[in-house]
């Protein structure tokens, strides 16, 4: 499995991003792997999800790597165009979709994209990939509100710990960044950690 995080790390915040999807476990798409255990602190879904709906999404999965680099942006944005036209009540192609929509430099309407996930089920994942989209803007204090918030609705949520390394690396904090990641790693998402590690990013 390729790195989750390379020299130097500010490529994070351009391009598409090599950082793992928000909803799946330490692969590139949630059938690969399960997503690490969480404490039943966050909302249960409201409905059931279309099953055209999910097969869209699964077909846009296919655009990212193991690593989470978006290899067609363009073409998983299209494919999640169609999710959302399915099932508009479904946060999980607007949590995809906003990265998409990043990478190719849409990053108002990825923003937007986060908040609706946020407003159809306002869970830690959704607010983490909100602070992501924050960090790729350079809106520090968005993005600091963002994972403070998705910390307090379920702090076992691995992904907050990564994206937030990610802001501290960029701010030159690397004692901070890589305490984050040893934390994300004890939550069972350890590939930035190990990778940071190797890089000699931490120690």
């Amino acid at each position: 499995m390729k790195g989750l995080l390379c020299l130097p790390l500010l490529l994070l915040l351009s391009g598409c991003s090599f950082l793992h999807l928000p909803f799946s476990g330490d692969s590139g798409t949630a059938e690969k792997s399960a997503a690490p255990v969480k404490k039943n602190k966050e909302p249960a879904p409201v409905h059931s999800v279309s099953p055209e709906a999910q097969r869209l999404i699964a077909e846009a999965l296919e655009y990212w790597t193991d690593s989470g680099e978006c290899t067609n942006p363009e073409a998983a944005t299209a494919l999640l165009d169609r999710a959302i036209a399915a099932d508009p009540l479904d946060p999980a192609p607007y949590l995809l979709r906003s990265r998409s929509l990043s990478d190719l430099g849409y990053m108002n309407e990825a923003f937007d994209d986060a908040t609706r996930a946020i407003r159809l089920s306002p869970t830690a994942e959704a607010y983490a990939t909100r602070g992501f989209i924050c960090l790729k803007q350079r809106h520090a204090n968005g993005a600091q509100r963002d994972f403070s918030y998705a910390e307090s609705i379920n702090p076992d949520e691995p992904l907050i710990y990564v994206y937030r390394a990610a802001g501290a690396f960029m701010e030159n904090r690397n004692k901070d960044a890589c305490a984050d990641l040893e934390k994300a790693c004890s939550l069972g998402y350890c590939n930035p950690w190990e990778t940071a590690k190797k890089d000699k990013l931490c120690r």
